[in-house]
């Protein structure tokens, strides 16, 4: 199972390190798993919101899942999620791969591009506590859990529940013990606060 985790001009650093540090603990001990950071077009050079950079080498590709961080909401600047919104090119590509893969994930305020993407009308989905009423805006029923899981659409809080949803995902696609044990290497606890359907 391939994740592709989308990087874009203005995204925060722990929306994609966090995830990016799960997920690729977990694929060393469930080989099907892999991960690979992606951009949707432009220079390889990523530059994150607190200025980190990124060698960016590969375009999004037709993986079996995507992960799209958040960025650059709270501030107000045109860059990061207002900029791609704006764009509206990365939008595009998540609603067309929303049709394909086995789930959309966002952290943060990526949600925001989830719903600018027409995926999250009259579903389940949390974002950033500040940018709540924008998600609202978009047609979702919005939880304040750190995760919330509407099946094929996953959505989380605030930066670092990147590594919750991420766990959360981990345990999903290949159990309990992974999950476990990458929560373990990393000192951090398995996700607790979760709404899920049926749950």
């Amino acid at each position: 199972m391939r994740i592709e985790i989308v990087a874009f001009g203005g995204f925060d650093a722990l929306d994609v390190v966090a995830p990016w540090e799960v997920f690729a603990r977990a694929a060393t001990i469930a080989p099907d798993l892999e991960v690979a950071l992606v951009r949707a077009d432009g220079p390889p050079l990523v530059s994150a919101a607190n200025g980190l950079q990124l060698h960016v080498a590969d375009e999004l590709g037709t993986p079996d899942a995507l992960f799209v961080p958040g960025g650059s909401w709270v501030d107000g600047h045109d860059t990061g999620v207002p900029h791609e919104i704006r764009r509206g090119t990365l939008p595009r590509i998540i609603a067309d791969l929303s049709t394909s893969v086995r789930w959309t994930a966002s952290v943060c305020t990526g949600a925001l591009l989830l719903g600018a993407a027409g995926i999250l009308r009259n579903r389940n989905a949390t974002t950033n506590p500040a940018a709540l009423d924008e998600l609202s805006g978009y047609g979702a029923t919005v939880k304040q859990n750190r995760v919330v899981d509407d099946g094929n659409v996953v959505t989380a809080g605030a930066v670092t529940a990147g590594i919750d949803v991420a766990l959360w995902l981990v345990r999903r696609e290949v159990g309990d013990d992974v999950a476990e044990k990458v929560a373990r290497a990393i000192a951090y606890p398995m996700p607790t606060d979760v709404w899920h359907r049926g749950g």
